[in-house]
C-alpha cells in the first residue's frame, strides 16, 4: 500500500515539473524565439547600385568623342574644323588607319589618325587630344611620325629633293604641356656626296667629313632655316643651308641632346573600318552619306 502511494507521488511530481519546464521554455528561464509566419510588408530591399566611376566616365567620353571624329572622317572626308580632306569615299577611307595612343606622356590617349590614301599634297598624319568635352588637334604633319616616350616626334619631310641622299631629312617636334600642343623644336638635313660629285665637283666638304662616310648634317635648330649661295672650287654657284655641315659625331650628339635616350614608342595602328571606329562605342550614324561619283 505504501508502495502504491509513493508511486502516485512521484506520477504527480513529474507531472509538475514538465508543466513548470513547458510554461518556462526550457532552461535558464529564457523565452523560445517566436516564428513570424505573416507575410512579409512591402518589397524586398534590391542591392546597392555602384556610384558612377568618374575616371571611367571621362574615358568613355574621350572614346566617344574620338569615335564621332573618325565617322565624320569616314563618312564625308571632314575634320572637327571642317577641312576636307581628300576624300573619294568609304571604300578607300576604309584603307587609312588610327590609333589611340598615349603620346605625349599625360596618362591619356591621344587619336593619331593617318591619312594616306589621297594624292602626296593631301597625305597627313593628324594627333588629337581631348578635354572638356571637345577634341583639339595637337600635331598636323606628313604621315611618317616617330614618336618618343620623353614626349618628342620625329617628323619625316615628305620629299627629299635636296642633297640628303642616302639621309632622310626630318624635324622633331616637343610636347609643350602648357599649350597642350606638339611645336617644332629643330630639324636636320644631310649632304650626301654623291648627290653633287657631277654638278659641283669638289663642292663636297672633305674636310668636315672626319669619319670618311660621305655624309655632313645641318642642324637647323633656329634661326638656321634658311638657305644660302656658295662658291664651288670651279667657281660656279651653289644654294645649301646657310649654317655650317658638321660630321656625323656632331650630328648624334645633337640628336641625344632632344631624345635623351627615351624610347620608340609603339603604336597600336589599326584600319579605319566600320568595325573599329564603332568599337569605340558609338554606333555608325544612320545619316545618308552621298559617295563622290565615279
Amino acid at each position: 500500500m505504501k508502495h502504491f502511494i509513493c508511486l502516485l507521488c512521484g506520477v504527480f511530481l513529474a507531472g509538475m515539473l514538465l508543466g513548470s519546464l513547458s510554461a518556462c521554455g526550457g532552461p535558464g528561464g529564457t523565452s523560445s524565439p517566436s516564428i513570424d509566419t505573416a507575410e512579409p510588408s512591402g518589397t524586398a530591399p534590391t542591392e546597392t547600385e555602384e556610384p558612377p566611376n568618374p575616371d571611367q566616365q571621362a574615358h568613355d567620353a574621350r572614346r566617344q568623342a574620338f569615335g564621332q571624329l573618325l565617322w565624320d572622317v569616314y563618312q564625308k572626308g571632314v575634320l572637327p574644323d571642317s577641312t576636307q580632306l581628300d576624300w573619294s569615299g568609304t571604300e578607300a577611307a576604309s584603307r587609312n588607319q588610327f590609333a589611340l595612343c598615349d603620346v605625349n606622356g599625360d596618362g591619356l590617349d591621344e587619336l593619331i589618325l593617318y591619312w594616306t590614301e589621297a594624292s602626296s599634297a593631301g597625305m597627313m598624319a593628324l594627333v588629337y587630344g581631348y578635354e572638356s568635352g571637345a577634341v583639339y588637334q595637337r600635331l598636323c604633319e606628313f604621315p611618317a611620325l616617330t614618336f618618343y616616350d620623353n614626349g618628342m616626334v620625329q617628323a619625316e619631310w615628305s620629299h627629299n629633293q635636296g642633297w640628303g641622299g642616302r639621309f632622310w631629312p626630318y624635324t622633331l617636334y616637343r610636347y609643350d604641356a602648357d599649350n597642350g600642343v606638339f611645336l617644332q623644336t629643330a630639324g636636320v638635313d644631310a649632304w650626301d656626296r654623291a648627290c653633287t660629285e657631277e654638278n659641283f665637283p669638289g663642292a663636297f666638304p672633305e674636310d668636315v667629313d672626319a669619319d670618311g662616310d660621305g655624309l655632313v648634317y645641318f642642324l637647323l635648330t633656329g634661326c638656321e632655316w634658311y638657305t644660302g649661295e656658295r662658291i664651288a672650287p670651279d667657281g660656279s654657284l651653289y644654294t645649301t643651308w646657310s649654317v655650317d655641315p658638321v660630321d656625323g659625331p656632331d650630328y648624334e650628339n645633337w640628336r641625344e641632346i632632344y631624345l635623351e635616350g627615351a624610347s620608340e614608342i609603339e603604336i597600336p595602328i589599326q584600319l579605319l573600318t566600320e568595325e573599329n571606329i564603332a568599337a569605340l562605342g558609338v554606333p555608325k550614324p544612320e545619316t545618308a552619306v552621298e559617295e563622290p561619283a565615279g
